[in-house]
């Protein structure tokens, strides 16, 4: 072998070896879509007790949700990141979840979620699981937006 295909191997090696034990499949995530109240998350599941993440207002528009923080030996598993714009001003809403319900995941460390809307306010919010568990479900919310975009950092050791 050459020397360029010896090193690409290594490579691919170290970062496949790399990687955190989550796979992409281990996420869920919905559509970034317009709501109305009818399709609300809070409308369709009454029961559902929302705990606010802290928030962190930077600018109009630039928001950082966190919850727990990072600690030695945590790494990242989940980092993804979606946008969508629209044609006027909706109410948006999102919703994730690690992992994906087929599998076990990680216990949590920290999550760190950076928005950024047209709208004045969103909300980020947990409905079930958390820090120091191996699960969480997220709601992202926005009303009156022309667009959004946010990306999602989940530790876990």
């Amino acid at each position: 072998m050459s020397l360029p295909v010896i090193l690409m191997l290594c490579v691919v090696t170290a970062t496949v070896l790399g990687q955190p034990h989550a796979r992409a499949s281990d996420f869920y995530y919905s559509d970034i879509s317009p709501v109305t109240d009818d399709k609300r998350f809070t409308n369709l599941y009454p029961e559902v007790e929302l705990s606010e993440m802290n928030k962190v207002k930077h600018s109009k528009g630039n928001i950082v949700f966190t919850s727990g923080e990072r600690i030695s030996g945590d790494r990242l598993v989940v980092n993804h990141y979606d946008d969508e714009s629209f044609a006027t001003a909706v109410d948006i809403e999102v919703l994730m979840r690690y992992p994906a319900e087929s599998s076990t995941g990680v216990t949590l460390t920290c999550i760190e979620i950076y928005v950024d809307t047209t709208a004045s306010d969103a909300g980020g919010y947990l409905t079930r699981g958390g820090i120091g568990e191996t699960i969480a479900e997220i709601l992202l919310t926005s009303n009156g937006t022309r667009s959004f975009v946010y990306e999602t950092f989940i530790y876990g050791y």
